[in-house]
């Protein structure tokens, strides 16, 4: 009695809707008989019972198989993406220099390119100290800023100018013209889409000078805020 009991449960818990749809409405549809289920059956309940039971076994097995692929294949998918953005990470953030004492880098006869030697982080090794140039890893959003300072003798009509640049192409400037005290700074920050390979540098202009020590107040900062081809 036990061993029946237990069957209709199992086989109320694990078997399917059988009902369809005609134009009459809902009917119900027996599936097609084992023949040597029925013989089974008519000699043996016991032997139908762990027939039957083997048979909801054996569903149970193939629904758990396509589950964990499919779980298995999230997983795949999920560790691709996560690496994807592990190898696309890409920060850095740079200083003039790092000296004792205030150090000055100008006035120059012509525009020159700032070399920020001090780094503070460079994620992704992007960031080209020799030449102070940071070349994009690849396609997206990028934060984009820089800060300027100088000391300007009283000789010097200009303190501070200078121009954030992609490919050598002026997108923002950083200007701030002598006035009545000796120091000037500008700041700057901007949002950007850049392709890979794409350069951002800053340009001090002809005729200005920025200085800095250990106190860093010049600096250029620049991060990855997301991938994107287009912007």
């Amino acid at each position: 009695m036990r061993a029946i009991v237990l069957v209709c449960l199992l086989q109320a818990v694990f078997g399917q809707d059988q009902t369809k749809f005609s134009w009459s409405g809902p009917v119900i549809t027996q599936p097609t008989a084992d023949p040597n289920l029925n013989k089974i059956c008519s000699n043996d309940q016991g032997a139908c019972g762990c027939c039957l039971m083997q048979k909801q076994m054996e569903r149970m097995e193939l629904v758990f198989n396509v589950t964990t692929k499919e779980m298995s294949q999230q997983l795949m998918n999920s560790k691709m993406t996560l690496n994807n953005i592990k190898n696309n990470r890409s920060a850095f953030s740079v200083a003039l220099n790092n000296e004792k004492t205030l150090t000055c880098f100008g006035p120059m006869t012509e525009d020159r390119r700032v070399p920020y030697k001090y780094i503070f982080l460079n994620l992704g090794d992007s960031y080209n100290a020799q030449t102070g140039i940071f070349t994009a890893p690849s396609s997206g959003v990028y934060s984009l800023a820089a800060t300027v300072y100088s000391l300007s003798p009283l000789d010097l009509p200009q303190a501070t100018c200078a121009q954030l640049q992609v490919n050598g192409v002026a997108v923002a400037p950083l200007i701030e013209k002598n006035g009545l005290d000796s120091e000037d700074s500008s700041t700057v920050v901007i949002a950007r889409h850049l392709k890979a390979g794409d350069q951002v540098s800053v340009s001090l202009l002809k005729g200005c000078n920025i200085c800095d020590d250990t106190s860093h107040y010049n600096t250029f900062t620049g991060f990855l805020l997301y991938a994107a081809e287009t912007a």
